[in-house]
């Protein structure tokens, strides 16, 4: 048995970063990318097996991509590289849809829509990357003149400061 304490087996699980779904989201609100071997020891602090993580890590971390791990303890958030928060996303035309957000200050915003997901950053370099994701999201749900972006999220869990992650999340001039 994988968990030592009384976590379920089914609770914590590894899936590769590319096969991170909305489903994995819907199981767990709050994932890490798995990047330092210090992690293990937190982890193991959660009730998992060490033994039993570290065969599960050499299964599913194939070095070209990286795996992602929910948190099962959210608080306080731990010091991650990268945390994937879940979130409710409302656009500017008012439509509603899942998503999450990448760290407290959502530098990265995704939104799960028509059966996939369509990823934007804050980053301008990017913007030519997030119009052509802005058209692919349109394309895909039947409101497709309404603006998107301004979008507005919100998480159910507290950054470093205690405040609820939440804000508006907008992109460059050159990519909305």
């Amino acid at each position: 048995m994988p968990i030592t304490s009384n976590y379920k087996a089914d609770i914590f699980k590894l899936v590769p970063m590319s096969a991170l779904s909305k489903s994995n989201f819907d199981e767990h609100p709050i994932w890490s990318e798995y990047y330092d071997y210090e992690e293990r020891e937190e982890i193991a602090g959660w009730g998992i097996d060490p033994k039993w993580l570290a065969a599960e890590l050499d299964r599913v971390h194939t070095g070209n991509d990286h795996c992602a791990y929910p948190i099962l303890r959210p608080y306080p958030l731990p010091d991650r590289m990268r945390l994937y928060i879940k979130a409710r996303i409302t656009t500017a035309g008012n439509d509603y849809f899942d998503g999450y957000v990448v760290n407290e200050d959502a530098y990265v915003l995704s939104i799960f829509a028509a059966d996939d997901e369509y990823c934007f950053s804050r980053n301008g370099m990017l913007n030519d990357l997030c119009r052509k994701e802005i058209d692919r999201l349109k394309a895909s749900i039947r409101q497709s003149t309404d603006d998107i972006f301004p979008v507005r999220y919100e998480t159910d869990f507290l950054d470093s400061g205690g405040n609820v992650i939440a804000g508006t999340f907008s992109l460059g001039t050159n990519a909305s």
